[in-house]
Protein backbone atom coordinates (compact mmCIF):
# COMPACT_ATOMS: atom_id res chain seq x y z
CA UNK A 1 0.00 0.00 0.00
CA UNK A 2 1.95 3.17 -1.11
CA UNK A 3 0.12 5.44 0.79
CA UNK A 4 1.06 4.40 4.05
CA UNK A 5 5.47 4.37 3.01
CA UNK A 6 6.48 7.17 4.52
CA UNK A 7 9.32 7.34 1.74
CA UNK A 8 6.57 7.95 -0.65
CA UNK A 9 7.19 11.20 -2.69
CA UNK A 10 10.29 11.87 -1.18
CA UNK A 11 13.24 13.12 -2.93
CA UNK A 12 17.01 11.18 -3.15
CA UNK A 13 19.83 13.15 -4.80
CA UNK A 14 23.00 9.93 -5.15
CA UNK A 15 26.56 11.58 -5.40
CA UNK A 16 29.52 9.38 -5.81
CA UNK A 17 31.51 6.76 -8.03
CA UNK A 18 30.52 3.58 -9.92
CA UNK A 19 28.99 1.59 -7.19
CA UNK A 20 26.20 4.52 -6.58
CA UNK A 21 26.06 5.37 -10.45
CA UNK A 22 25.03 1.37 -11.65
CA UNK A 23 28.44 0.72 -13.52
CA UNK A 24 28.04 0.19 -17.23
CA UNK A 25 24.45 -0.47 -16.93
CA UNK A 26 23.86 3.06 -15.04
CA UNK A 27 21.48 1.29 -12.59
CA UNK A 28 21.55 -0.03 -8.93
CA UNK A 29 20.63 0.38 -5.51
CA UNK A 30 18.84 4.01 -6.55
CA UNK A 31 16.82 2.87 -9.17
CA UNK A 32 15.58 0.14 -6.64
CA UNK A 33 14.64 1.72 -3.80
CA UNK A 34 13.32 4.88 -5.84
CA UNK A 35 10.96 3.12 -7.83
CA UNK A 36 9.81 0.55 -4.57
CA UNK A 37 8.93 3.04 -2.64
CA UNK A 38 7.56 5.74 -5.46
CA UNK A 39 10.37 7.88 -4.33
CA UNK A 40 11.32 11.06 -6.73
CA UNK A 41 15.43 11.06 -7.11
CA UNK A 42 18.52 12.76 -9.15
CA UNK A 43 21.28 10.54 -9.31
CA UNK A 44 24.64 13.25 -10.15
CA UNK A 45 27.16 9.77 -9.50
CA UNK A 46 29.83 9.74 -12.23
CA UNK A 47 32.32 6.38 -12.81
CA UNK A 48 35.75 6.82 -11.79
CA UNK A 49 35.06 9.51 -9.34
CA UNK A 50 37.46 10.81 -6.44
CA UNK A 51 36.92 12.60 -3.44
CA UNK A 52 40.19 14.10 -3.70
CA UNK A 53 39.64 17.29 -6.16
CA UNK A 54 43.40 17.01 -7.94
CA UNK A 55 41.12 14.82 -10.15
CA UNK A 56 39.12 16.73 -12.11
CA UNK A 57 36.43 14.28 -12.12
CA UNK A 58 35.44 14.23 -8.52
CA UNK A 59 31.99 14.14 -6.28
CA UNK A 60 32.45 17.86 -5.15
CA UNK A 61 31.73 18.95 -8.56
CA UNK A 62 28.93 16.58 -9.20
CA UNK A 63 27.79 18.46 -5.76
CA UNK A 64 28.21 22.09 -7.04
CA UNK A 65 26.87 21.03 -10.39
CA UNK A 66 23.83 19.90 -8.84
CA UNK A 67 20.10 21.97 -8.17
CA UNK A 68 20.17 23.63 -5.45
CA UNK A 69 16.41 22.38 -4.29
CA UNK A 70 16.92 20.71 -0.80
CA UNK A 71 16.29 17.14 -1.13
CA UNK A 72 15.00 14.77 1.89
CA UNK A 73 18.09 12.36 1.73
CA UNK A 74 21.59 12.54 0.07
CA UNK A 75 23.54 9.39 -0.08
CA UNK A 76 26.98 9.16 -1.54
CA UNK A 77 30.09 7.16 -0.98
CA UNK A 78 33.64 8.26 -0.65
CA UNK A 79 36.77 6.02 -1.17
CA UNK A 80 36.41 3.43 -4.19
CA UNK A 81 38.61 5.98 -6.79
CA UNK A 82 41.02 6.82 -3.95
CA UNK A 83 41.63 3.80 -2.11
CA UNK A 84 45.21 2.95 -4.02
CA UNK A 85 48.25 2.21 -1.94
CA UNK A 86 50.11 5.83 -2.99
CA UNK A 87 47.37 8.02 -1.95
CA UNK A 88 46.72 6.18 1.59
CA UNK A 89 50.40 6.16 2.14
CA UNK A 90 51.58 9.66 1.10
CA UNK A 91 50.44 12.26 3.77
CA UNK A 92 50.27 14.98 0.91
CA UNK A 93 47.47 12.88 -0.91
CA UNK A 94 45.49 10.83 2.26
CA UNK A 95 46.07 14.13 4.57
CA UNK A 96 44.20 14.58 7.87
CA UNK A 97 40.86 15.43 9.32
CA UNK A 98 40.76 19.13 10.46
CA UNK A 99 40.97 20.13 13.96
CA UNK A 100 37.18 21.92 14.27
CA UNK A 101 35.00 23.24 11.68
CA UNK A 102 36.19 26.51 10.44
CA UNK A 103 39.47 25.06 9.52
CA UNK A 104 41.12 25.55 5.92
CA UNK A 105 40.46 22.24 4.19
CA UNK A 106 43.18 21.07 1.64
CA UNK A 107 40.19 19.13 -1.03
CA UNK A 108 43.35 17.69 -3.17
CA UNK A 109 43.67 15.19 0.09
CA UNK A 110 41.32 12.28 1.01
CA UNK A 111 40.50 13.30 4.22
CA UNK A 112 40.36 17.17 3.09
CA UNK A 113 38.46 16.49 -0.12
CA UNK A 114 35.90 14.14 1.99
CA UNK A 115 35.39 17.20 5.24
CA UNK A 116 34.57 19.29 1.82
CA UNK A 117 32.05 17.00 0.93
CA UNK A 118 30.21 17.26 3.73
CA UNK A 119 31.06 20.55 4.48
CA UNK A 120 29.65 21.67 1.00
CA UNK A 121 26.53 19.54 1.79
CA UNK A 122 25.78 21.16 4.63
CA UNK A 123 25.68 24.65 3.49
CA UNK A 124 23.76 24.09 0.26
CA UNK A 125 21.35 21.78 1.88
CA UNK A 126 20.32 22.17 5.18
CA UNK A 127 17.94 20.19 6.57
CA UNK A 128 18.68 17.25 4.73
CA UNK A 129 19.21 14.08 6.25
CA UNK A 130 22.84 13.02 4.51
CA UNK A 131 24.32 9.59 4.08
CA UNK A 132 27.53 8.07 3.73
CA UNK A 133 27.98 4.94 2.20
CA UNK A 134 30.66 2.99 3.18
CA UNK A 135 30.89 0.14 0.21
CA UNK A 136 31.70 -3.40 0.59
CA UNK A 137 35.15 -4.75 0.60
CA UNK A 138 36.36 -5.65 -3.08
CA UNK A 139 39.59 -7.63 -3.79
CA UNK A 140 40.34 -4.98 -6.47
CA UNK A 141 42.02 -2.87 -3.77
CA UNK A 142 44.24 -4.11 -1.14
CA UNK A 143 42.18 -4.57 1.99
CA UNK A 144 44.62 -2.68 4.37
CA UNK A 145 44.15 0.58 1.99
CA UNK A 146 40.33 0.29 2.20
CA UNK A 147 40.86 -0.14 5.69
CA UNK A 148 42.48 3.08 5.87
CA UNK A 149 40.00 4.53 3.68
CA UNK A 150 37.18 3.24 5.98
CA UNK A 151 38.42 4.07 9.52
CA UNK A 152 38.77 8.16 8.31
CA UNK A 153 35.88 8.18 6.77
CA UNK A 154 34.33 6.82 9.71
CA UNK A 155 35.85 9.55 11.74
CA UNK A 156 35.15 12.28 9.34
CA UNK A 157 30.95 10.82 9.02
CA UNK A 158 31.22 11.15 12.92
CA UNK A 159 32.55 14.39 13.13
CA UNK A 160 30.27 16.07 10.83
CA UNK A 161 27.38 14.26 12.47
CA UNK A 162 26.41 12.14 8.93
CA UNK A 163 24.38 9.34 9.04
CA UNK A 164 26.32 6.02 7.98
CA UNK A 165 25.38 3.14 6.00
CA UNK A 166 27.72 0.66 6.75
CA UNK A 167 27.93 -2.21 4.37
CA UNK A 168 31.79 -2.43 4.83
CA UNK A 169 31.55 -3.86 7.71
CA UNK A 170 28.60 -5.37 8.30
CA UNK A 171 25.40 -6.13 5.84
CA UNK A 172 27.09 -9.50 4.67
CA UNK A 173 28.90 -8.78 1.68
CA UNK A 174 32.59 -9.19 0.95
CA UNK A 175 33.29 -9.97 -2.39
CA UNK A 176 37.06 -11.39 -1.23
CA UNK A 177 34.89 -14.63 -0.91
CA UNK A 178 34.86 -15.90 -3.76
CA UNK A 179 31.80 -17.19 -4.23
CA UNK A 180 30.44 -13.73 -3.48
CA UNK A 181 32.72 -11.98 -5.81
CA UNK A 182 31.31 -14.22 -9.23
CA UNK A 183 27.65 -14.67 -8.09
CA UNK A 184 26.71 -10.84 -6.82
CA UNK A 185 29.13 -8.88 -8.85
CA UNK A 186 29.69 -8.24 -12.69
CA UNK A 187 32.06 -6.37 -15.04
CA UNK A 188 30.69 -6.61 -18.77
CA UNK A 189 26.92 -5.99 -19.32
CA UNK A 190 24.33 -8.26 -20.02
CA UNK A 191 23.12 -8.56 -23.52
CA UNK A 192 20.33 -6.35 -22.61
CA UNK A 193 22.97 -3.98 -21.41
CA UNK A 194 21.51 -4.13 -17.99
CA UNK A 195 23.26 -5.38 -15.34
CA UNK A 196 21.98 -9.29 -14.74
CA UNK A 197 25.24 -10.56 -15.48
CA UNK A 198 27.90 -12.39 -13.36
CA UNK A 199 31.42 -13.39 -12.88
CA UNK A 200 32.97 -10.13 -11.72
CA UNK A 201 36.24 -8.97 -10.23
CA UNK A 202 34.11 -8.38 -6.75
CA UNK A 203 33.95 -4.06 -7.23
CA UNK A 204 30.19 -3.69 -8.87
CA UNK A 205 27.27 -5.55 -7.52
CA UNK A 206 25.05 -6.59 -10.05
CA UNK A 207 21.45 -6.85 -10.18
CA UNK A 208 21.35 -9.61 -7.82
CA UNK A 209 24.15 -8.05 -5.16
CA UNK A 210 22.30 -4.45 -5.28
CA UNK A 211 18.92 -6.28 -4.56
CA UNK A 212 20.45 -8.64 -1.73
CA UNK A 213 22.77 -6.53 0.02
CA UNK A 214 22.39 -2.45 -0.68
CA UNK A 215 18.63 -2.40 -1.39
CA UNK A 216 17.63 -3.22 2.17
CA UNK A 217 20.19 -1.96 4.15
CA UNK A 218 19.35 1.35 2.19
CA UNK A 219 15.61 1.13 2.10
CA UNK A 220 15.50 0.43 6.30
CA UNK A 221 18.17 3.83 6.91
CA UNK A 222 15.62 5.64 5.21
CA UNK A 223 13.16 4.18 6.66
CA UNK A 224 14.33 4.77 10.06
CA UNK A 225 15.37 8.42 9.71
CA UNK A 226 11.83 8.89 8.11
CA UNK A 227 10.74 7.82 11.53
CA UNK A 228 13.06 9.79 13.52
CA UNK A 229 11.71 12.93 11.96
CA UNK A 230 8.01 12.20 12.22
Amino acid sequence: MTHSNPLNGKLLYAFGSSIVNGHLANTGFVEDIALDNHMSYRKFAVNGATTRTSDPNNILKQIKNAPSIIPDFIIFDSWANDAYAEIANDPNQFGEIATGFDSVLHSTTYCGGLETICKTLISKYPGTQFILLATHKTPARKLDVQEKMYQAALQICHKWAFNLIDLYNSGSFNTFIKEYQYNYSYDVVDSNGGNHAYGGSGTHPNADGYRTFYDPIITNKLLSLCSQSN
